[in-house]
């Protein structure tokens, strides 16, 4: 009997032990606290024209302007340098000018080339804002529903659908430079030249619309 006993003493301290163990091993621990996540946000911080209206491009003279301070500039098809080995210069006249607009919510930016002509030549440059909480790079751009990226820095187009260039463009550099939050972007620019083939029924007026898209500084590149 005393065997007995002392047995079940033990059954008793074991599965009290056993009892303490499943206690421990359901209890739980609550930690409170809050995750908040980076934003995404970039705008048109501010542009400008080489042939701008803002600084005399547009001539008093609707014919043009001779002789002018602010003479319209020309290049070579395809950007391929002119003597001296210079990328562009200016000829004696002013007839075409330039003018840009940055949308009210920053996001779009639209360039309007007015009275140009074969040979004409403008560019753009423009930065852009970090308005969010995340380092960004700019990814590509999208001008007029062309994309551009580090890879495709130039294009020409076919306004009329004839198989022949109108129109070219060839973009700068600083494409995946970092931008921090509140920071302002390097510069970004374009070249732009009228070739000879555009149609006139398009050369009253060319305008441009112009995105940017973004990506967090450690997903570039996405495009290409």
């Amino acid at each position: 009997m005393k065997k007995i006993g002392l047995l079940c003493l033990a059954l008793v301290l074991a599965l009290g032990t056993l009892g303490i163990a499943y206690a421990a091993w359901i209890d739980t621990i609550t930690i409170e606290g809050q995750v908040t996540t980076g934003s995404l946000c970039w705008k048109f911080s501010s542009c400008s024209l080489l042939d701008d209206i803002e600084f005399g491009g547009k001539p008093v003279n609707y014919g043009g302007d001779y002789p002018t301070a602010v003479p319209d500039r020309t290049c070579n098809p395809g950007f391929v340098p002119g003597p001296g080995d210079v990328d562009f210069w200016a000829l004696d006249k002013n007839v075409g000018w330039g003018e840009q607009l940055i949308s009210a919510d920053g996001k779009t930016l639209y360039v309007t080339l007015n009275n140009v002509y074969p040979c004409y030549f403008n560019s753009m440059s423009f930065y852009v804002r970090n308005c969010g909480t995340v380092p960004l790079k700019v990814d590509h751009i999208v001008l007029n529903e062309q994309i551009y990226w580090e890879d495709v820095p130039y294009v020409q187009y076919d306004f009329n659908g004839d198989g022949f260039a109108d129109f070219e463009i060839q973009w700068g550099d600083n494409w995946g430079e970092q931008i921090d939050p509140g920071a302002r972007s390097p510069e970004f620019s374009f070249w732009m030249h009228v070739l000879q083939p555009c149609p006139q029924s398009q050369l009253d007026t060319l305008t441009f619309n112009i995105t940017i898209v973004a990506v967090q500084w450690n997903e570039y590149p996405q495009v290409g």
